[in-house]
């Protein structure tokens, strides 16, 4: 019987991906690039990707909670390098529904985990901007301003949905994840029709 669910941090394939490209790319600078732009090209190309996998390698390493589900609420690890920073916890009392939902990105599909709270907005801190948050039509707004990407760690839906039911059976999930829009600027209407 599942009476909690964690999802663990871990070094994705885009992140591999990145990780390959800038090593490909910053070696293809030093031999082509010439003596004088090569080797600063090429410690740009090292750097983006280097930064990157030390910065999630190491919550990878030491299996860093990303997101666990149990009796107390929901819980978020935070982002790398500030993890306690940037831990949020929401307890049962104060959610009326979760979400998960996808937005497709340019390269990529980011899962999110959303909350609605009784009366109004679930209390967490808005860390998604306004401009992004209307950008996000399929989920309201609210529940998109207290909600929290799953980048770093994979969510296995039906397992984290089956948590939810076991630990708070009167606090409903609403899967979004099949609706996955392009994350675009909604079309403003003008004032003068």
């Amino acid at each position: 019987m599942i009476n909690e669910y964690q999802a663990r941090y871990r070094v994705s394939r885009t992140v591999w991906g990145l990780v390959t490209a800038g090593l490909i790319a910053g070696t293809v600078a030093l031999l082509v690039g010439g003596p004088d732009v090569g080797p600063l090209v090429a410690a740009g190309c090292y750097a983006a990707p280097g930064t990157i996998l030390a910065l999630y390698g190491h919550a990878a390493l030491t299996r860093k909670v990303g997101l666990r589900v149990d009796e107390r609420g929901i819980e978020f690890g935070g982002r790398p390098p500030l993890y306690r920073v940037t831990s949020d916890f929401v307890a049962w009392p104060d959610i009326s529904a979760v979400y998960l939902f996808r937005v497709r990105l340019l390269l990529w599909t980011e899962t999110y985990v959303g909350f609605e709270g009784h009366d109004g907005p679930a209390p967490l801190a808005q860390r998604i901007p306004a401009n992004v948050v209307s950008m996000i039509w399929h989920v309201p707004a609210d529940v998109v301003a207290a909600s929290r990407s799953t980048n770093g760690f994979p969510v296995d839906r039906a397992a984290f949905i089956a948590a939810v039911h076991l630990v708070a059976p009167d606090v409903p999930v609403v899967d979004l994840t099949a609706v996955a829009p392009m994350l675009t600027p909604t079309p403003r209407r003008s004032p003068f029709g």
